[in-house]
């Protein structure tokens, strides 16, 4: 058991995928108490075990008082923000409410909150896509125009014409119009230590983007070029923790700048699994601690997929799993079940074996390498006995077999679940 202090850390809001990927990250750090809050009902709920819902919005009249009661009653010590508004407005509070804002320097979370603050800093860099003040100064078509405090590919459009970049600029909110840029793009991942230095810099794909969303990359190789502008960046802002540009390539093949971000991408994960946990570090940056890089080069893909999870509208006291064919399936454990028993049992679950084994029962589970002593009980159902006839009512039973989950429900109306079903539940 560590006898480390911990830091209490809030992450707002915490129902995205960025939001997801540092609770990932940070869950099993002995430093660490990870908390999650949100304005709205989101997935946050779900995913983290210490939850704070209804959070004002943070431009509502009443956000500051809330949020500074949940600071300090919570003894906050670190705060994520995930989402670019977000980090501007705690960028402001930060000092006044007494809290560390991860990359939270206010002059940079509004320049990288506005395509053109960002662009204005670095006008003097070949590597800035060119800007049309107006439409009728366009020379070649098409054109991208995106709103000034958009994200991702969110809200972009491609106009070829006159006529439809004067629409697109009516629809968008302090539109910004740019080069049309055709090449593929790049995510830099990158961590600015306390004393300035750049001691991450990480390149990688955006491939099948879903909702600005990333859902595979893959390394690219860092060259002069991608560096340049990363030192360059971190040269004219004030960052310090996890920060991201992101790239696209010209007609030409040249990089240009799309934009800049101080916060956690959720693709981020991809540095992760190459072993540069990102939001650990930027806690034992906060602690102080120098920083090093000491990437697993043997990583070079990641790809994601949407996870579901569920919601049981009930309280239960005891789970009751069948063996064959459930906890074990050609002679090996089902890990999904494991991995759901041994949840349930951090959260004081009583957790039964119930089965019509034709063999030895602890010799099977030995030999599927599942200790015997994970039971609270076994129930060894011979000569055509109900299963239903041991089962409490407030409990989940969990078997294969769709006649023995209907009597069990019909006898007992607990929760019957199939194999398939358990993973919606692991948390």
């Amino acid at each position: 058991m560590s006898s480390y202090k911990k830091i209490n850390v809030l992450v707002f809001p915490c129902g995205s995928e960025n939001a997801n990927e540092i609770y990932q990250s940070l869950r099993y750090s002995i430093h660490v108490n990870i908390i999650g809050a949100s304005s709205v009902e989101d997935h946050g709920r779900f995913r983290y075990p210490n939850y704070i819902s209804n959070i004002p919005n943070i431009n509502d009249d009443g956000f500051y008082d809330h949020f500074s009661d949940v600071i300090h009653s919570n003894n906050i010590n670190v705060v994520f923000a995930t989402h670019d508004t977000v980090a501007e407005k705690l960028s402001l509070l930060a000092s006044r409410i007494g809290f560390f804002l991860v990359n939270g320097d206010s002059t940079a979370t509004r320049i990288a909150r506005k395509k053109s603050e960002t662009y204005a800093l670095f006008q003097d860099c070949h590597w800035v896509p060119h800007q049309y003040k107006i439409l009728e100064s366009v020379s070649k078509w098409p054109v991208i125009i995106k709103p000034d405090m958009g994200q991702g590919g969110l809200g972009i459009i491609l106009a070829d014409s006159f006529e439809s970049a004067r629409s697109a600029c009516k629809n968008i909110v302090s539109p910004v119009i740019v080069e049309y840029l055709p090449g593929s793009e790049l995510t830099v991942d990158c961590f600015t230590n306390h004393k300035g230095d750049l001691v991450w810099i990480g390149p990688r794909t955006r491939e099948r983007v879903r909702a600005g969303i990333t859902m595979r990359s893959q390394q690219v190789e860092l060259g002069d070029e991608i560096k340049n502008i990363a030192n360059t960046i971190n040269k004219r802002m004030v960052l310090r923790g996890p920060w991201f540009f992101q790239l696209k390539g010209d007609r030409l093949g040249k990089w240009k700048l799309l934009e800049v971000s101080c916060r956690i991408s959720g693709t981020m994960v991809f540095q992760r699994a190459k072993g540069i946990n990102l939001p650990l570090m930027a806690i034992h940056d906060y602690m102080g601690r120098d920083i090093i890089a000491l990437p697993n080069n043997d990583i070079t893909l990641i790809d994601r997929y949407i996870a579901t999870r569920a919601k049981v509208d009930r309280e239960y006291k005891n789970i009751y799993i069948d063996l064959d064919d459930t906890l074990i399936i050609n002679g090996y454990a089902v890990p999904k079940i494991i991995n759901f028993i041994y949840q349930s049992i951090l959260e004081g679950k009583r957790i039964y074996l119930i089965t019509r084994h034709e063999f030895d029962i602890n010799e099977t589970l030995v030999k599927a390498k599942i200790s015997p002593s994970i039971f609270n009980g076994v129930f060894h159902i011979k000569n055509g006995e109900k299963k239903s006839r041991y089962i409490q009512n407030n409990s989940i039973f969990i078997d294969n077999h769709f006649p023995e989950r209907k009597d069990v429900y019909e006898k007992t109306g607990c929760l019957v679940l199939d194999v398939d079903s358990v993973e919606l539940f692991i948390k």
